[in-house]
């Protein structure tokens, strides 16, 4: 690539976020992706798009991505920087196919996470075996957790420019892991699984709640993944390298109804939830479970599948017996909460959704009231779900708990309970303030400034971000710049302008890394 095709990439791209062409169009683009696609995206947990690419741009990132690994020293990664120093991915992202397609999974005016990643896999010698190279694993975010959602609140982005045949080492996923709040009996571990040839795609052993694996495999491709669907490299027994460029991105603004759209259905209650959840009406057809034993016997089932599709029929129960159908779920909760102590952020009670489906309002504020920090971080998570407006000044104090746990539920819970009512605005940007200039951790500064992001266009949040446009974490200041740069206004450009000169990449043709 020219130097001049090099810079006039960068420039424009920090134009259009300068400038309000970055993110805005995305608001005008149609949901382009059927009912059929959604379907299996919400079924599947990831879902194929159609790139709108020159065959020859694919062949142009392989060969500058290969070029940059073949410079590096061995073990190397960009990581970060992978886009300024193959400035041709900006074209994927800006493919329309998957701007329409990302604006109908997680909506418009969505957010690309400032973390980014190059996964290589060179070829293994004298090694022929199709198998895994990883571990099948959930994603982490970078480089802390945030609360898991089978709602698509997060979307993984995985672009492959080269042809991948098996033997190349494809990705492989799980379908319909996503909704599982883990793979396995066992907690996740570096032990690579055994797999087996099954009809389109593997099977791996028995310690998986789902058996079923799929490679990636074929042309170029982009295809989007929830944040939490299980994958894994293969081995690549080939001779040439496989490379996957890896994005994330954030829902930023919550779903509205849409009565225009026609109906959906699905036997799953899981599958409606989520329809509904995207604004649509789903009908749930045949028969879902209200005897109030078999309920509970397949809510406190040692399978995660059944139990799962358990927490979303609870309102049916709760029709016959609502305060039966309390009791149960809140007995679970407590035992779902016995590791909590050992992630904070991640080890909310599943159950807790089967109260949100019920409404239960009176039991979660009473949760959230609690001195045990498990319950009191559940309960912001269940609150958060049901966009309870009424919870915002007790999730306020809770952002100065000094359980992390409970913080970075109250904070998020704020954020989406402000994206869908816009309800007390101004004194929850007062708290965020003041919590963001006195806090010493870097992530729970980045908390709240995507808490605020999702509270939209704000011209009160402005001197918040100017702030954590300057801060010294990287990603604080990412997501401030981010959301500065949809703001058509001088004082934001000028927030914004100083941070990206500093942050600028300058690629030395003398001196490559």
């Amino acid at each position: 690539m020219t130097d001049f095709v090099y810079y006039y990439k960068q420039e424009q791209f920090l134009l259009n976020l300068l400038f309000g062409r970055h993110g805005n169009e995305m608001s005008e683009l149609q949901n382009s992706l059927t009912d059929d696609q959604i379907s299996k995206f919400l079924t599947d947990g990831y879902l194929d798009v159609e790139l709108n690419l020159d065959p020859m741009e694919h062949s142009s990132i392989y060969f500058e991505t290969d070029r940059l690994f073949q410079t590096l020293r061995q073990g190397a990664n960009p990581h970060n920087n992978i886009v300024p120093m193959v400035p041709n991915l900006y074209d994927v992202l800006n493919d329309v196919n998957v701007k329409s397609a990302l604006t109908s999974l997680v909506g418009p005016n969505y957010l690309l996470h400032p973390h980014r990643h190059c996964h290589t896999n060179f070829p293994k010698k004298h090694n022929s075996k199709v198998g895994m190279l990883q571990p099948f694993h959930k994603d982490g975010h970078a480089h802390r957790p945030r609360p898991r959602h089978r709602e698509p609140r997060w979307l993984i982005l995985f672009y492959s420019p080269q042809d991948t045949p098996l033997h190349r080492g494809p990705t492989a996923v799980i379908p319909g892991s996503h909704l599982l709040r883990q793979l396995a009996a066992e907690q996740e571990s570096r032990t690579l699984p055994s797999m087996t040839y099954a009809q389109e795609g593997f099977t791996t052993d028995s310690s998986f709640y789902i058996s079923e694996v799929k490679p990636l495999t074929g042309a170029p491709r982009a295809v989007l993944c929830h944040f939490d669907l299980g994958h894994g490299a293969m081995v690549n027994s080939s001779v040439l390298p496989r490379y996957v460029h890896k994005f994330v991105v954030m829902r930023t603004e919550e779903p509205t109804p849409r009565p225009d759209l026609s109906a959906v259905h699905t036997t799953d209650p899981i599958h409606a939830h989520l329809w509904e959840w995207l604004g649509r009406t789903c009908e749930l057809r045949g028969n879902p479970v209200a005897d109030i034993n078999e309920w509970r016997n397949r809510l406190e089932s040692a399978n995660p599948i059944e139990s799962a599709r358990a927490i979303y029929e609870s309102q049916f129960v709760a029709m016959s017996d609502y305060d039966g159908a309390i009791e149960i779920l809140e007995a679970q909760v407590a035992r779902e909460l016995s590791g909590y102590s050992d992630n904070e952020v991640l080890n909310t009670a599943d159950s807790v959704n089967g109260l949100v489906k019920i409404g239960a309002f009176d039991r979660l504020h009473s949760m959230l009231n609690s001195d045990v920090p498990a319950l009191v971080a559940t309960a912001a998570y269940g609150l958060g779900q049901l966009r309870d407006a009424i919870a915002l000044p007790k999730l306020r104090e809770l952002i100065d708990h000094p359980n992390n746990g409970v913080v970075r539920h109250a904070i998020s819970a704020i954020g989406i309970i402000s994206s869908a009512t816009h309800a007390e605005l101004q004194d929850t940007l007062d708290a965020f303030a003041r919590k963001f200039d006195e806090e010493a951790d870097w992530d729970i500064r980045l908390f709240i400034v995507q808490a605020v992001i999702r509270m939209g266009i704000l011209d009160d949040a402005m001197p918040l971000l100017c702030r954590a446009a300057s801060d010294e974490n990287a990603y604080v200041n990412s997501f401030a710049i981010e959301q500065l740069c949809r703001f058509d206004t001088d004082v934001a450009r000028q927030a914004v302008i100083e941070p990206l000169r500093r942050q600028r990449w300058f690629p030395d043709p003398v001196f490559a890394i």
